[in-house]
């Protein structure tokens, strides 16, 4: 690790630690630790961070205990109908986490690297760009910050069905920004939001979706999904009911 601090200068590093986006999320106490003993358990970074890609845009990693890593994306601007929809790599990455200096490495399928490192001031974050040396300078930094409180265990990737029975099954990326991306509309943004009962999606294009759990599912957990179509009323019956899982 004392070799990887060295590529950049203590001011440099000092910048980057004290800088960083705000997020809706709250930041966990204690998240930004010092660094601990000359062996520390990586495990102590599991959790929902919010990191920043190459262009400065949130996105949302999720380091779980089995060793398997999942990024939550699709934050980029608006997108013409003639791009299409999104697609599944562009609203997510899959990858393995392992222990890394004093944090932790998360390569993925696409050739991406993310690191979250324990620096003086917190944690950071480096990423290298797909057939970039890791041994050299890193292609983005940026600050990491650990995500708490009930909403930041909704933030990640979910499979729905949608109302079309004839279409087959879309993803909604959730963000801690609040933000919530799909991979079945061109107009493909919208906001979520936590209820009593269900958590809440209403997408630019007029649809609205409920996820009927009053608490975040686990991976792999499925449950209902409704889904209200544009001009339907919002307190009567859903237009359809489906299924879906969490990623």
């Amino acid at each position: 690790m004392a070799s990887v601090l060295r590529w950049l200068p203590l001011g440099l590093l000092a910048l980057l630690t004290s800088c960083g986006p705000v997020y809706r999320a709250w930041a966990e106490p204690g998240a930004a630790a010092p660094i601990g003993s000359a062996e520390p358990d990586p495990r102590r970074l599991l959790g929902t961070w919010a990191l920043t890609d190459n262009d400065n845009l949130l996105f949302n990693l999720l380091l779980r205990p089995d060793g398997s890593a999942l990024s939550a994306m699709g934050s980029h601007g608006p997108r013409s109908l003639a791009a299409g929809t999104i697609t599944a790599p562009e609203l997510m990455e899959q990858g393995r986490w392992k222990g890394w200096g004093n944090g932790v490495r998360i390569d993925y399928g696409d050739g991406w690297t993310d690191t979250i490192l324990m620096a003086p001031g917190g944690p950071i974050q480096w990423s290298w760009a797909p057939g970039s040396n890791r041994d050299q300078p890193p292609t983005n930094t940026g600050k990491a910050v650990r995500l708490a409180g009930p909403e930041a265990g909704w933030v990640g990737v979910y499979r729905f069905a949608p109302n079309q029975k004839d279409k087959p099954p879309y993803l909604t990326s959730l963000l801690s920004s609040g933000r919530a991306i799909n991979s079945i509309d061109n107009i493909a943004a919208g906001s979520w939001r936590q209820e009593a009962a269900h958590l809440v999606i209403d997408w630019a294009s007029g649809w609205r979706t409920t996820i009927e759990r009053a608490t975040p599912p686990a991976p792999g957990q499925s449950f209902a999904v409704r889904h209200w179509a544009p001009g339907a009323d919002r307190q009567g019956p859903a237009s359809s009911e489906r299924q879906g899982d969490r990623l």
